[in-house]
């Protein structure tokens, strides 16, 4: 059982860096629309900074926080 909790919060900062990645890939072939570059500028960087916390409790949320204005923001 602790394996599939320990799975789940893997998977979802997976589940970020994937969506990540398929935002940049828009963002460079410029289907992002204008108004919402910079706000996606800014959100790269939180999820960058997140990447690069050691692991905590409070990750998971902060995670899935990011994966829900991550998709808000690109929603393709």
């Amino acid at each position: 059982m602790s394996e599939q909790v320990e799975a789940e919060p893997k998977g979802e900062l997976e589940l970020l860096k994937t969506l990540l990645g398929d935002a940049r890939i828009r963002f460079r072939q410029r289907k992002t629309r204008a108004s919402e570059t910079q706000q996606l500028i800014d959100l790269d960087l939180e999820i960058r900074n997140e990447l690069a916390r050691p692991s905590d409790p409070q990750q998971q949320l902060e995670v899935r926080r990011l994966i829900a204005r991550l998709r808000t923001l690109d929603p393709h």
